[in-house]
């Protein structure tokens, strides 16, 4: 016969859901500092360029996301119903809410916005946060404002955004989403196809392209052309490459636009991180105009993204142009563990140890002064012998400890120095103002 079970006992069951859901992670304190320290860089350096912070909700409504999302990415959506019966769902990226905000909250605001932000984002598709449902973004929008310039500042931006993080080695890639579009309007193929090819190519499936152009009636230069397709990459001689295989006023428009843009990040300084990649295919179709990815060292993976999309805004009742990127914290994150740049964790300035009645009074105030000055001070919780608060100090990893007892003076010691005692108030004044 089971035993009954006790009160307050959790099965072995119940147990192993203390891992979490699968897709989700917990982040452990020297993680979470790392993801912080980068979030706080990004939104800084966005801050400097003029970019203002906003927060938007991570529930969304599905008649907002219907109208900025397709149907692709609708269905990657965690969905469902709230109390009052309305159909709701978690973000998957936060483009659309900054547009919905943009054409709501902020109609009466004057054109060009520049807007960042920050936040989670989640999809039922553990393959786009590569193994994960859960990731974090910081991005930045730049609402109202067209053409080259504007698209040269976003791509500018979101390199010195990734060497904000403490990525030295990196690379953008450039594209433009109508080079693309302006191809498939000249081949004559059915839409269902057409989806499929731009499939193929988005996946960098080659060997899938090739099965499914051999299926189509395209003659031998638009076959051809399409195969070449992926491997239109490198500098300016690109687009020269490019423009002797397209005769359409679509894809010659965007070449002109590509080389503009190229020149422009030339004089941001950053020519030469930035390399063409004409083959570039973006999963979120609202994506008009110059779009792009960033790279870092030996990272098969874009830890930034962005692009234009001019008609975004417009479904939302207020038409403006629009350019903007995200960056991946989490890839940030392992990017800059694998290269041995991760952000040092916050140090503790001071351990603040007691023993008696009058010391733990005498330790409150210690640790209310030095946090007052700006110092990050930990107050002990339980009584401690001398000896005992050295080896709390050890675990704790602290600069200074700082014992006090029941006399109105206290012990203070300091990494490789001697142990001193002074009154508590002399204490806070010398670390405060750097006095060893």
């Amino acid at each position: 016969m089971t035993p009954p079970r006790r009160s307050g006992e959790r099965s072995a069951d119940a147990l192993a859901g203390l891992g979490g859901v699968p897709g989700f992670r917990d982040l452990l304190p020297a993680e979470a500092e790392i993801l912080r320290d980068a979030q706080e860089s990004l939104l800084a350096e966005m801050r400097r360029w003029g970019y203002r912070h906003v927060i938007t909700p991570l529930v969304e409504s599905m008649d907002v996301l219907d109208l900025g999302l397709g149907v692709d990415q609708r269905r990657r959506l965690f969905k469902f119903t709230d109390a009052r019966g309305d159909v709701v769902a978690l973000v998957g990226e936060r483009t659309v809410p900054v547009a919905r905000l943009v054409a709501g909250k902020l109609r009466g605001a004057a054109l060009p916005l520049r807007l960042c932000y920050a936040g989670p984002v989640v999809s039922t598709d553990e393959a786009r946060f590569q193994h994960r449902r859960e990731t974090y973004q910081v991005g930045a929008e730049l609402i109202g404002a067209s053409g080259p310039a504007a698209d040269a500042e976003v791509i500018a931006l979101a390199a010195r955004c990734m060497e904000a993080t403490g990525i030295r080695r990196y690379q953008i890639d450039v594209g433009h989403a109508e080079f693309f579009h302006g191809i498939m309007d000249a081949v004559r193929l059915p839409d269902e196809m057409k989806a499929a090819v731009r499939a193929a190519l988005g996946a960098r499936d080659f060997v899938g392209l090739e099965e499914l152009l051999e299926d189509t009636p395209l003659r031998t230069a638009e076959h051809e052309l399409l195969l070449r397709f992926p491997a239109l990459r490198g500098g300016l001689e690109i687009l020269d490459a490019a423009a002797g295989l397209v005769r359409n006023e679509r894809s010659e428009r965007a070449l002109a636009e590509l080389r503009s843009v190229h020149e422009l990040l030339g004089d941001h300084g950053i020519a030469e991180v930035v390399n063409l990649d004409l083959g570039a295919i973006r999963d979120f179709d609202y994506y008009t105009g110059v779009i792009f990815e960033g790279y870092g060292p030996d990272f098969g993976r874009p830890v930034a993204q962005g692009g234009r999309y001019d008609g975004l805004l417009a479904r939302f009742g207020r038409s403006a142009p629009a350019t903007g990127f995200v960056v991946q914290l989490d890839m940030v994150s392992e990017m800059l563990t694998r290269v041995g740049r991760s952000p040092s964790l916050p140090r503790v300035d001071a351990a603040v140890a007691w023993r008696g009645g009058k010391g733990l009074k005498t330790a409150l105030r210690v640790g209310s002064t030095l946090r007052l000055f700006g110092m990050r001070a930990v107050v002990d919780t339980e009584s401690r012998s001398p000896d005992a608060a050295r080896s709390w100090w050890d675990a704790l990893g602290a600069a200074n400890l700082i014992h006090c007892g029941d006399s109105s003076a206290v012990t203070w010691s300091a990494r490789g120095q001697r142990a001193r005692k002074l009154p508590p108030e002399q204490v806070a004044a010398r670390l405060a103002g750097g006095i060893g």
